[in-house]
Parts: structure tokens; C-alpha cells; sequence
């Protein structure tokens, strides 16, 4: 069993290996929920998180969910909401392409 530090250390690692691709700025975790599978993170630019300007602001965020149990990560996706994927891990119907 994992708890949040460590969930948000699992996600800040992905987000910092994220940040080295060309073009991706540094990103910064901005919320965290806890559900019962494990903790939905959310993210955006660092630079958004410092200025609070839009125009700082990164797009098509996809949050990350660490799970309770095992720490696994899951880059959800954007196109559903948050509650569709947790449904999708609950039932263990997710397939994750981007997950690490």
C-alpha cells in the first residue's frame, strides 16, 4: 500500500521524464483526488502553476492515476471523464497505451 507522498512522487517522476521531450515545458501537479483505487493527479505547466496566465497554461492534460495498492501509474486520457476511467480500472478494463 502506497499513500499520497508517495503516489505524488510516482506521478512528479513521470511528469519530469514528460518535461524532457522537446517542446513539453516543466510541469507541476496542480490537484490531487483521492478515490479508492488510488489518487487521480492532475497537472499543468509550472509556469501556469507560478503565474496563474492562461496563456501560460499546457492543453490536453491527461491525468494520472496511481493505484493504492501496487503504485502502478495510469495515464488516463482526455477524450472521457476522470470517472470513466476509474471505472475502467476498477473493472481492470484499461488499457493503457502511454502508461509507464
Amino acid at each position: 500500500m502506497i499513500d499520497e507522498e508517495r503516489a505524488r512522487q510516482i506521478a512528479e517522476a513521470i511528469l519530469a521524464h514528460d518535461a524532457t521531450e522537446p517542446g513539453t515545458p516543466p510541469l507541476a501537479i496542480v490537484n490531487v483526488e483521492e478515490h479508492p483505487i488510488g489518487w487521480v493527479l492532475y497537472y499543468n505547466s509550472a509556469k501556469y502553476v507560478r503565474t496563474g496566465n492562461f496563456m501560460d497554461a499546457t492543453v490536453g492534460n491527461a491525468p494520472i492515476v496511481v493505484e493504492r495498492a501496487t503504485g502502478r501509474a495510469h495515464i488516463t486520457g482526455t477524450a472521457r471523464s476522470t470517472a470513466y476511467y476509474l471505472a475502467e480500472l476498477d473493472a481492470g478494463t484499461h488499457s493503457c497505451t502511454h502508461c509507464p
